[in-house]
């Protein structure tokens, strides 16, 4: 079995001891249970929550989707905005766009979420991503074409990689 379908299969069978409901959707308070437990001391490496693919993971096969969370984040954002669209005359015709009228922060705070809601909504959650390198939790909008970005800016990216470079250095030293 490769590396992958072991994760699944092991993934699928942790989770179903812990849900309040089985056979329905996880509710929030599973979620918690699931976040508190993602470390397991007696797994080897023991945070399972090293990144949201697991995480997405995770709620996808509880029944909690991702779009219909990222739905439920957005929505409120965007009614409270007043982030409506209208059409704007534009050089080659219409355009649909939010708070054309809008300036500074309410034109951001109308703008912002509509840009992300859009971009859900065509697009859905799965280029959305976190930096890998820690400390950092800078978001990012993964836009290779094989979707294997994992750091938020070279900065990131190279710190990461003296890192490991020092690590793999100290290991062969000792």
């Amino acid at each position: 079995m490769r590396a992958g379908a072991r994760e699944q299969a092991d993934l699928t069978g942790y989770m179903r001891d812990w849900l309040e409901r089985p056979g329905e959707p996880a509710s929030d308070l599973d979620i918690v249970v699931l976040l508190l437990n993602s470390l397991d001391l007696l797994e080897d490496p023991p945070d399972r929550l090293a990144n949201l693919t697991w995480f997405s993971e995770v709620l996808a096969d509880v029944g909690r989707d991702d779009i219909a969370e990222a739905a439920s984040l957005l929505n409120p954002m965007l009614v409270r905005a007043s982030a409506v669209p209208q059409l704007v005359p534009s050089g080659d015709g219409l355009r649909l766009q939010v708070a054309p009228e809008a300036r500074g922060l309410a034109a951001l705070s109308a703008r912002l979420p509509a840009a992300l809601a859009e971009y859900v909504a065509r697009r859905g959650i799965g280029r959305l991503g976190t930096c890998a390198a820690l400390p950092c939790e800078c978001a990012f909008l993964d836009r290779t074409r094989a979707q294997t970005r994992r750091f938020c800016c070279t900065a990131c990216n190279d710190r990461a990689a003296a890192l490991l470079y020092r690590r793999r250095k100290r290991a062969t030293a000792s």
